[in-house]
Order: C-alpha cells, then sequence, then structure tokens
C-alpha cells in the first residue's frame, strides 16, 4: 500500500485527548495497523521536532515529522530541512505587532524549547501560565517561563517559530483572524497562518503544504496517495493543495472546514475512505 496519512496533531489525532497516553486507543490501532499494512505516516505539527519524536515513540512506528508549520522535516531518520526567522527580523516584527495591537503575550519556539513574553509583569499572570502548561501534562512541551530567557533567545536563539497571542474569547479569535490577513500582505519574508486566538509565524518557505509538496517532489511520492487531515487555520493550506484527499475535523470553525473536501467526526473514520 503506497498511502500516506499527513496529519495534524492537535484538536485532530490528539483527538479526543488522552492525558495518560497521548493517543486515545482507537486513533492509535488505526495508525499502527495502516502502518503495519504498509501505510506511511507524516506528522505535520506546529509543534517542535522533539515532541514529534514522542508521538513517533507512541505510536511505535517510524514517522516522518514536518514540525513548526514546515520549518523543520525529519524524514528517513534524517532532519532534511531547518528555516529559521532571523533574530532582528524577529524583534522587528514582534515589537510592531505589540505595539499596534496590544498583545497579552507572544511565544517563541527555539531550538532550545517554548519561551514567552508577557505584556503584564505580574508574577501571579506568569505564574498562571506556568500552571495551565503543567496542566497539559503529557501534551506539554518544553517550556521557560523566566522573560530573561525570552530575551536571549529573541537576541541569539534559533527561531523556528512566533505565536502572536491576542486573548481568549471569540472577540480576539476574530482579532487575530483579521491581522492574520493584514501581516500576510505587509510582511513577504514570512509565512503567518491563523490558528484560533493566535498568528503563528515561521520563515519564508516553510508552511504545512508547501513543505509536504517539496516532500513529494524530492522523494518522489505520488500526491494522489495523500490524504490530509486537520482541524486549523494552519491546515487550510493543506486542504487546499491535497484537496482530493483531503478531510477536516467536524467541531473546527466553519471558515476552516469549508476548505476540505470531506469531514470526520474521529481520526479512526479516516479508515473508511482509505481501504
Amino acid at each position: 500500500m503506497n498511502k500516506i496519512i499527513a496529519t495534524d496533531l492537535d484538536g485532530t489525532l490528539f483527538y479526543p485527548k488522552d492525558h495518560k497516553n497521548m493517543i486515545c486507543n482507537s486513533n492509535l490501532f488505526f495508525l499502527q495497523s495502516f502502518i503495519d499494512k504498509g501505510g506511511k505516516v507524516v506528522l505535520v505539527t506546529g509543534r517542535s521536532v522533539d515532541y514529534g519524536h514522542k508521538v513517533c515513540k507512541t505510536i511505535g512506528r517510524d514517522c516522518s515529522i514536518i514540525a513548526f508549520n514546515g520549518a523543520c522535516v525529519f524524514h528517513e531518520n534524517k532532519l532534511i530541512k531547518e528555516v529559521t526567522i532571523p533574530n532582528v527580523d524577529a524583534k522587528e516584527l514582534i515589537a510592531k505587532a505589540c505595539s499596534e495591537y496590544g498583545l497579552p503575550g507572544v511565544f517563541l519556539m527555539t531550538s532550545n524549547g517554548l519561551f514567552i513574553h508577557l505584556k503584564y509583569k505580574s508574577k501571579l499572570i506568569r505564574l498562571g501560565y506556568k500552571l495551565y502548561y503543567s496542566s497539559l501534562k503529557i501534551y506539554a512541551e518544553k517550556i521557560d517561563i523566566t522573560e530573561s530567557s525570552y530575551e536571549k533567545e529573541l537576541e541569539n536563539g534559533r527561531i523556528f517559530k512566533i505565536m502572536l497571542f491576542f486573548g481568549l474569547g471569540n472577540k480576539n479569535k476574530q482579532k487575530a483572524s483579521n491581522v492574520n490577513k493584514i501581516i500576510r500582505e505587509k510582511y513577504s519574508n514570512i509565512e503567518a497562518n491563523w490558528s484560533k486566538n493566535v498568528i503563528e509565524i515561521t520563515g519564508k518557505g516553510s508552511g504545512k503544504a508547501l513543505t509536504l509538496e517539496k516532500l513529494c517532489e524530492d522523494f518522489n511520492i505520488n500526491k494522489d496517495d495523500i490524504y490530509v487531515i486537520g482541524d486549523s487555520g494552519n491546515d487550510i493550506s493543506m486542504f487546499k493543495a491535497f484537496h482530493e484527499h483531503s478531510f477536516c475535523m467536524s467541531h473546527a470553525p466553519e471558515n476552516v472546514k469549508k476548505y476540505a473536501k470531506y469531514t470526520l467526526d474521529n481520526f479512526e473514520d479516516l479508515s473508511r475512505y482509505i481501504y
């Protein structure tokens, strides 16, 4: 079987959540069976490569990893692509975004983990973020909540992804969607994707669909064999590029679902279309 599942993680493979085992049994058994029958899996995520390896370990099978929304690619046990955002560009973009939109928080994902900058310097608010990430348990990335560490990474770190956080609630979700369009038009040296209350920014030449298409080209993979599945704004590019076999989770926003050809209630329902 030459078929390949290219799947998002949060809200997709991780739906419903299983805080003990990471992937619920029905999704896990489906993927394991699919791979054992000759299929292949590509994890296409905004998360880090390191976290992608944890997912592969949970699945118990080799998978390719497209991490940081396409800024890093791990394929056939090799790191074959890395796209970072120049530090000077990152500082300029973040400063303008914070000034113009009053962002309550900014997140950096670098080679050293996840780092947080907060608009308000209250220790209580920072503690709240720490407790929130602790509550994620098995889903938590490696995180450092100190402002000094954030400043250090912004100055000298290898930045793979910036997340501009607009705050909670539907009003801020819509604001993030609107500002994402502005940023995409304003900056030609980055890739920007809207995901709920966050705008995710990566270096030029990344992006989930672009990277997945390049993987097909470089390794002679037939695009018709790719089944893409996701639930968020950063998955829309995959739905467009691989539309014939594109699947969106039914709990996704309507303005995301409309780009996919099919809608699924559960990840494992993909089996009906593959077999």
